[in-house]
């Protein structure tokens, strides 16, 4: 899986002269702060303070020796990215304050380990009359709606942009296809995920987030989510991301009326799959014939063991109602039962847009199977169920 292709291995070598800038990342993300904010709204002091954790990401990668050049460039694009996010989003609340008042009405939230159906579940939700879920293009070109030609044409570069990406990791389009006007993870939108992780190792930048309160940056995701939709407001919004399933008090501090659907799978898939993802990652970040596979493993183990402790002791925090759990095993088995139950908890009237949209999901018409193995990674059935040991699968809603 892991070997670059023709033209990463081209970009790394006409990128390489950008490696210089590794020695200084500090003056790097203060040249990015500049950058977003030049000519527009100057951030305040939460604002920066909300986003100065992205600068241990930065100077942890810029630490990394085996990073490619495609990779610190690209490190550079992401926290970019999440900056002038801000600034997009302040300047819109500037310019139309009434943008504060769109609604955002019960939410729900798909959170789950990767690789646990949390798609397929997700874009069942989303794409339900009235719901809606962020769109890739609109997160990579953050703002207020637009009309309908200029949406258009930013959807047509967003292919384009994202296209090529497929073409540097063939492995990562595999796993996660990136489609431009598909819906996407919200992360893309907010500052702070362990999901950066994947790019390399970041401990500093890990230790920061562990000991973090996100609340604030799920505020600013609902602030996003207005600008987004402003004057456009779904009935409902629709989100997913892996690390929100161990940030849901957080995210109910944001989002008071929130619901969660919880995913679950075998941790042992789940972790080898989730090393896999991290790999094809990877790719794209670190020289070529470097990667250190054990290290992934090592990494994400801790990540998505640790994440799920801990969601499983604030889940006694949420209001009774708060959580739906999902079962893998069950999904594959029969999903539109499972979905449909799912709907009913969250009082939605399954029709039939929502047949045709799951016939859609569960077409594998050329679908290639994705194959991993904990082996790969250095690790053992033993040491995941060491790990995974506080948690224990829901029972069957098929039986």
């Amino acid at each position: 899986m892991s070997q670059a292709t023709p033209l990463l291995r081209l970009l790394n070598v006409l990128l390489a002269p950008g490696m210089r800038t590794r020695k200084d990342p500090d003056a790097v993300f203060d040249g990015l702060l500049q950058e977003v904010q030049r000519g527009r709204v100057a951030l305040g002091d939460d604002d920066l303070a909300a986003v100065d954790g992205l600068r241990l990401l930065l100077s942890d990668l810029a630490a990394y020796p085996e990073l490619s050049a495609m990779g610190w460039t690209s490190t550079q694009d992401q926290i970019r990215d999440r900056l002038r996010n801000r600034v997009v989003v302040r300047e819109a609340q500037a310019s139309r304050p009434e943008v504060r008042d769109e609604p955002v009405t019960a939410p729900v939230f798909v959170v789950g380990l990767p690789r646990t159906g949390t798609t397929l579940t997700y874009n069942l939700i989303a794409r339900h009359p009235g719901h809606r879920g962020p769109k890739l293009w609109e997160m990579t070109n953050l703002g207020l709606p637009r009309p309908a030609a200029e949406r258009e044409r930013l959807i047509a570069q967003a292919r384009k942009r994202f296209a090529t990406v497929a073409k540097l990791s063939p492995a990562w389009a595999h796993l996660h296809p990136l489609i431009a006007d598909g819906e996407e993870e919200d992360f893309m939108l907010r500052a702070h995920t362990e999901m950066y992780a994947t790019w390399g190792p970041v401990p500093h930048y890990l230790d920061h987030v562990a000991r973090a309160d996100l609340t604030e940056d799920y505020l600013f995701l609902r602030g996003a989510l207005q600008v987004i939709a402003a004057g456009e407001a779904p009935d409902r919004w629709v989100l997913k991301h892996p690390m929100n399933l161990w940030r849901m008090p957080e995210i109910l501090r944001a989002f008071p009326d929130a619901r969660f659907v919880w995913t679950h799978r075998a941790p042992g898939a789940v972790v080898a799959s989730g090393c896999s993802m991290a790999e094809a990652t990877h790719v794209m970040y670190t020289r070529p014939g470097r990667i250190d596979l054990d290290r992934i493993g090592r990494e994400w183990l801790g990540i998505s063991a640790g994440g799920v402790e801990r969601a499983l002791g604030l889940r006694a925090e949420l209001p009774e109602d708060a959580v739906i759990d999902v079962v893998y095993d069950d999904l594959l088995a029969d999903p539109e039962t499972v979905l449909r139950g799912v709907f009913d908890r969250l009082d939605l009237a399954w029709g039939e847009t929502d047949d045709a949209n799951l016939a859609a999901a569960v077409d594998r018409t050329g679908h290639r199977q994705h194959e991993y193995t904990l082996a790969r990674y250095g690790l053992t059935e033993a040491q995941v169920a060491e790990a995974f040991a506080a948690y224990k699968i829901p029972a069957s809603t098929l039986t």
